[in-house]
């Protein structure tokens, strides 16, 4: 029995799934671009999971009692890339598949976008309706600032006029709250 409903297993899936499009872009950005090796080792059981996960009743990939990641599309997308990898990986005469590269990485940030905002669910909910175990909103707020600036940093990218205009509200938000504290 897959154990969909709990959060470790949602964020061990999309673990395995996020390292193997990982070598998948490796792999075809080497210098002899190709398929890796074991690819169809790899990808038949996360393929054979990805297919109960869009047979879900109520169409919730990821979810748990309280949460849930709603995201068919990418799923749909790592299904079609991992079906069309395999097929290529078992013919007489692979070849690699266009924009390989972009559609793993790509499908790789998703993924670890996914992990994260599971993790973070686990991490910050409260296990009773005491306040005191909140975490304050100025914590908070420099939690996402140092997060948006990691993701700043690792994107395509970095120099973009919306990221700066990003971090500049967070700024203004933390100053707005700084002032209703005093």
């Amino acid at each position: 029995m897959d154990n969909w409903n709990s959060q470790s297993g949602d964020i061990e899936w999309v673990d395995q799934v996020y390292q193997l499009l990982l070598d998948i872009a490796r792999s075809s950005l080497s210098d002899i671009p190709r398929i890796p090796e074991n690819l169809t080792q790899k990808s038949l059981p996360l393929l054979q999971k990805l297919q109960s996960i869009q047979q879900r009743p109520q169409g919730q990939p990821f979810k748990s009692d309280a949460f849930s990641v709603n995201d068919l599309e990418w799923v749909a997308q790592v299904r079609q890339l991992l079906e069309e990898l395999t097929r290529e990986s078992l013919s007489e005469r692979p070849k690699m598949p266009e924009n390989l590269a972009g559609r793993a990485l790509s499908l790789a940030d998703k993924a670890q976008s996914i992990k994260e905002t599971i993790e973070n669910y686990a991490a910050d909910s409260p296990t009773d309706e005491d306040e005191s175990s909140l975490q304050p909103p100025d914590a908070l707020l420099h939690l996402l600032h140092q997060s948006l600036k990691t993701h700043r940093a690792k994107s395509y990218k970095p120099d973009a006029p919306e990221w700066q205009q990003l971090l500049t509200l967070l700024d203004v938000v933390q100053s707005i709250y700084k002032q209703i504290q005093h």
